[in-house]
């Protein structure tokens, strides 16, 4: 068999003629960790003053079990 022929052969021409190398392992994907409160305050007034927005007080959102009764 040909050098030609013998990469026509493969599936996917890689050179490596039958996974002469290792498979890589996939990375490890961690979660994210969810931010604090005070991280997202800080994290919002870095964003308005970098726009010259005032800050503004955000009201809680309505509690889903009040809305049912």
């Amino acid at each position: 068999m040909s050098a030609l022929e013998r990469l026509l052969t493969e599936e996917l021409p890689t050179g490596t003629f039958g996974d002469a190398r290792p498979p890589k392992p996939r990375p490890v994907v961690r979660p994210a960790r969810p931010w604090l409160p005070a991280e997202q305050a800080a994290h919002y007034a870095a964003l308005a003053a970098a726009i010259g927005e005032p800050h503004l007080t955000l009201l809680p959102a309505p509690d889903d079990r009040s809305a049912a009764a």
